[in-house]
C-alpha cells in the first residue's frame, strides 16, 4: 500500500487529525489545527521530501514534522531528523520543533533506539502507533478515517459504509464532503485491490438517494402537479424506484466479485446484503 499520498489527502482535509494523534482534545486539536499550515515540502537540495510539515502561523509555536512508516525502516529516525535538521537550517534554526513518526505498527519500529532516546525523552521525537490507537465511541472523523486504514479486509468494508454515512450527516461543506467520500474510496481501493471503483462505490452506497436522477425526475412531476400530495407521492415513488434499482445492481456485481475468488460471506458483507441471497444468485449464475 503507497501510503505518502493516502495520509497527505487526509491530513490536508482534516489536519486536527494530526493533533489528535498528539493526544489533545477534539476542541483543543481544531483550535491548534487552525494555527498552523500543513504542506508536503520536498527538500531540494538533498532530495529529500518530508511526508508533512505543520508550519505554525503563529511565532513560538513549534514547526511539526510527520513521517508515516508502513514498511521497516532501520534508519526511520535519522531520516526523519535528517529532514528536520535540514528544514531548520535553511529557514529558522532556532525554530522549536517536533518530529513525529506514525507507524502502522509497533513492530515495524527499529529495535535500537539508544541514539535517539534523549531526543525521545525530551519529547522532541515521538513515535505512534496505528494499530494500538484506541477505536472509541464517536471518535472524532479523522480518527475513526485513520482506524479504518489499519482495519482488516472483513471489518473494513461495514467500517467504510458507516464513515461514508458520517460524513454526509457531519460535514456541510458540500467540497469537503466530496473529498472525504473520495478519500475513503481510496482507502478501500487500496485494501480491497481486487474490487473496481464501482463495485466499491456500491459497497459504500455513496450516492445519495435525492442526488439521483430518478429521484429528481419523480420530485420534479410531484411539482408539475401542484399539489403537496402528488408531490409527496412522486417522491416516495422515486425513492422506491431508486432503492430497487440499487438493489439489482448489488445482485449484478455478485457474479463479478466471485469470479474473483471472493467467498458469498465477504461479498455479503461487502455490499450490504443478505448471505443466503449472495449464495442463491452465485448458484443460478452457476446453472
Amino acid at each position: 500500500m503507497t501510503t505518502d499520498p493516502v495520509f497527505y489527502r487526509l491530513f490536508e482535509t482534516l489536519p486536527e487529525t494530526f493533533f489528535l494523534v498528539l493526544g489533545m482534545s477534539a476542541d483543543l486539536a481544531k483550535e491548534t489545527a487552525a494555527r498552523y499550515q500543513y504542506q508536503a515540502l520536498e527538500l531540494k537540495e538533498t532530495s529529500h521530501r518530508i511526508d508533512g510539515v505543520f508550519r505554525p502561523k503563529d511565532p513560538g509555536l513549534p514547526v511539526c514534522f510527520l513521517e508515516v512508516q508502513f514498511y521497516q525502516l532501520p534508519s526511520v529516525y535519522a531520516g526523519v531528523l535528517a529532514k528536520t535538521f535540514t528544514f531548520l537550517k535553511h529557514h529558522d534554526a532556532s525554530q522549536p520543533y517536533r518530529a513525529v513518526v506514525l507507524f502502522s505498527s509497533r513492530a515495524l519500529e527499529p529495535e535500537d533506539v539508544s541514539n535517539y532516546q534523549p531526543l525521545l525523552d525530551a519529547g522532541l521525537l515521538q513515535r505512534f502507533y496505528l494499530d494500538e490507537m484506541p477505536e472509541m465511541a464517536n471518535a472524532p472523523l479523522g480518527l475513526s478515517i485513520l482506524n479504518l486504514i489499519t482495519q482488516a479486509e472483513a471489518q473494513a468494508a461495514a467500517t467504510a459504509r458507516d464513515l461514508v454515512a458520517r460524513v454526509k450527516s457531519e460535514i456541510e461543506d458540500a467540497a469537503l464532503r466530496h473529498d472525504l467520500v473520495e478519500f475513503i474510496e481510496t482507502v478501500i481501493l487500496y485494501k480491497l485491490p481486487r474490487l473496481t471503483r464501482e463495485e466499491i462505490q456500491a459497497m459504500l452506497q455513496v450516492h445519495d438517494i435525492r442526488e439521483t436522477r430518478v429521484f429528481q425526475e419523480a420530485l420534479e412531476e410531484g411539482r408539475q402537479e401542484g399539489i403537496e400530495k402528488g408531490r409527496q407521492e412522486g417522491i416516495e415513488k422515486g425513492i422506491k424506484k431508486e432503492r430497487q434499482r440499487s438493489r439489482q445492481e448489488k445482485l449484478r456485481l455478485i457474479p463479478k466479485m466471485a469470479a474473483r475468488k471472493l467467498s458469498a460471506t465477504v461479498i455479503a458483507e461487502i455490499l450490504g446484503i443478505e448471505v443466503e441471497l449472495v449464495r442463491k444468485t452465485m448458484a443460478k449464475k452457476e446453472k
